[in-house]
């Protein structure tokens, strides 16, 4: 692990700023919360969710606040990006917030939340990103979009994977 994983481990102090946008993705599955949730913390479920060339380069063996996240990719096929994102809060089987503290944003936050939701064992999954590219608005736009276009095969991936157990 790099520096700015240890770093990240001593509690780096990013600052939030004025201006921020935030999206809201929920989506149901037809799986128990706790499935879920364990998916959302396994590494092999990210990668799996993830486009290809994502890749995850350190990840806790359990998560907890202060814990590290580390990941690579080629932005557009051919820039490669280093992101470090701590855990900023933790609690098992319902939600985690990570935030990057080195990466291609300005700020990023993203809280993953679930939650029982319908009759039997449905879930309601909630995705909460906060972030600025520090591009003013049309740059803050342009990376929701994207951002958004993102979550559509991610949740089609997740959905892949409860169903297959």
């Amino acid at each position: 692990m790099g520096n700015e994983a240890g770093a990240a481990r001593r509690s780096w102090v990013v600052r939030r700023p004025q201006r921020t946008t935030t999206l809201r993705v929920v989506e149901d599955f037809a799986a128990t919360p706790e499935d879920v949730f364990a998916l959302e913390v396994s590494r092999e479920g990210f990668e799996r969710a993830m486009p290809p060339g994502v890749e995850a380069v350190s990840w806790p063996e359990r998560f907890a606040p202060g814990e590290v996240l580390e990941i690579r990719w080629g932005a557009a096929g051919l820039y490669p990006v280093r992101w470090v994102a701590v855990i900023d809060a933790f609690e098992e089987g319902r939600t985690f917030t990570d935030r990057q503290v080195r990466g291609p944003f300005r700020f990023w936050r993203h809280t993953h939340l679930v939650e029982p939701h319908g009759s039997g064992t449905g879930t309601r999954h909630t995705d909460v990103v906060e972030f600025s590219t520090g591009l003013g608005p049309v740059g803050d736009l342009a990376a929701a979009t994207a951002i958004r276009g993102g979550f559509g095969p991610r949740l089609k991936k997740m959905h892949a994977d409860l169903a297959n157990g």
